[in-house]
């Protein structure tokens, strides 16, 4: 009797198991046939009522994403097929989740990246022949923006495509789009994960630079910093960052690091310089903005406590001026040391110098002892000849400078030496 129920009971598991394939056999053939016969319409309907009967069949959603990447491989309109690479990724993701959940997944369930690689070659390696075929590009318009929309189609099916990621980052910065580009490239940084390289991080400041976005471009390096800190370019690029959004204290203790690394390189003395001398510029004309309205007040007979006030001021920014003048000459005559055949360096120690000399010469006009007059008088001249000195020395290397002829007329017109300044006249076509 017992050995009667088992045998019982073991037909009964096997009818219901034929049941469940016959079933199973009844909702996926049809959307296969579809898809042989390439009745792609007759397919969609097909899974779409087997979607309706079983919610639940992994088998269905993996089908209706095969059918679905065929439909969108047919489709001529390449933005048009971003949607349905779309709704592929998400039937393949459902399909992958509820075979998870099966004691014996179906073969299928193996074969789901096929699926996505084939779709996600497809459009990516379209992408590169429009971005890098040059016969190509010159017999369409706009071949950047067709290789971008492939590439978004690439990056749907398979958004954790780093590749896709990447390139498309680099057609965006082709296209001079540099705000996707940064977005792409900062996803493919995320799946890139630990292999992320230190030029990544670089080009990815560097979208964000172009873009005006310092913050961004700050935070990008120094992500890349924590992986390479000994990536000199990296932290290069974090001193112009800091330079950028105005923390010019802090930019320069990275590039004072930089300097303690390669002391013999120009560069970084250059920008040790020249950032130093911008901040000079700019409490300069705060200075003069405050003589100005010192000037106004005096000529007004305006309140005693203003201009005394302001007076008090400027004589907090005068020695601040005079000590980062100094810094800044030093740190540009350094530079011409190492590097002589850099004009810049000798055109900015030129501006420094005259401005030195202009800021003397104001105050010989407002001196009242004729005797002090003519000491200032010689220091300004002579700061005015250094000036001349380094001008000079810009316009050897940079000969067809017309604004540094004209400087130079200028400067030679100021210290009475005619013949020069006619010279420089000429050459600066005046």
């Amino acid at each position: 009797m017992k050995k009667y129920f088992y045998s019982l009971f073991s037909l009964l598991i096997l009818s219901i198991s034929l049941s469940s394939c016959s079933t199973e056999d009844e909702l996926i053939s049809p959307i296969k046939k579809g898809i042989t016969s390439e009745n792609y319409e007759a397919a969609l309907i097909a899974a779409d009522s087997a979607l309706i009967k079983q919610p639940d069949n992994g088998l269905v959603y993996y089908y209706r994403a095969d059918l679905l990447s065929r439909i969108a491989e047919k489709e001529p309109i390449i933005e048009k097929r971003q949607p349905i690479f779309a709704e592929v990724y998400q039937n393949l993701v459902t399909a992958k989740e509820k075979f998870d959940g099966m004691e014996k997944p179906p073969a299928e369930s193996k074969l789901i990246f096929t699926i996505v690689n084939k779709s996600w070659s497809q459009e990516h390696n379209a992408a590169i022949k429009y971005a890098t075929n040059d016969s190509l590009q010159s017999s369409i318009e706009e071949p950047l923006k067709i290789a971008i929309a492939h590439l978004i189609n690439a990056t749907t099916v398979n958004p954790d495509s780093a590749l896709s990621h990447d390139v498309i980052a680099q057609i965006y910065s082709m296209d001079e789009d540099y705000a996707n580009a940064a977005s792409s490239l900062s996803r493919a940084l995320e799946i890139y994960g630990n292999k992320s390289q230190a030029e990544d991080f670089d080009r990815l400041a560097s979208y964000y630079f172009m873009i005006e976005d310092f913050t961004s471009a700050l935070e990008s390096v120094e992500n890349g910093i924590k992986m390479y800190p000994d990536s000199v370019f990296l932290i290069q690029k974090k001193a112009d960052a800091l330079f950028q959004i105005g923390d010019t204290e802090k930019a320069l203790f990275v590039v004072n690091e930089l300097i303690e690394r390669d002391p013999t390189n120009a560069q970084y003395h250059i920008v040790v310089g020249t950032q130093i001398y911008q901040r000079v510029q700019t409490l300069s004309d705060e200075l003069e903005t405050n003589n100005d309205q010192i000037f106004e007040l005096q000529s007004s007979d305006g309140s005693e406590d203003e201009i005394s006030s302001l007076r008090t001021k400027n004589a907090e920014i005068m020695p601040e001026i005079e000590l980062l003048t100094n810094k800044a000459e030093a740190s540009l005559v350094t530079a011409a040391n190492i590097d002589k055949t850099n004009s810049v360096i000798y055109n900015t120690l030129g501006i420094l110098y005259q401005n030195k000399a202009a800021t003397l010469f104001d105050a010989r006009n407002q001196a009242t002892d004729n005797e002090e007059a003519n000491r200032i008088d010689n220091l300004a001249k002579a700061e005015a000849e250094k000036a001349m000195i380094n001008y000079e020395k810009a316009v050897e290397l940079n000969p067809d400078d017309k604004g540094l002829w004209e400087t130079l007329f200028r400067i030679y017109t100021l210290l009475d030496y005619r013949e020069k300044a006619e010279d420089a006249m000429n050459r600066a076509d005046m």
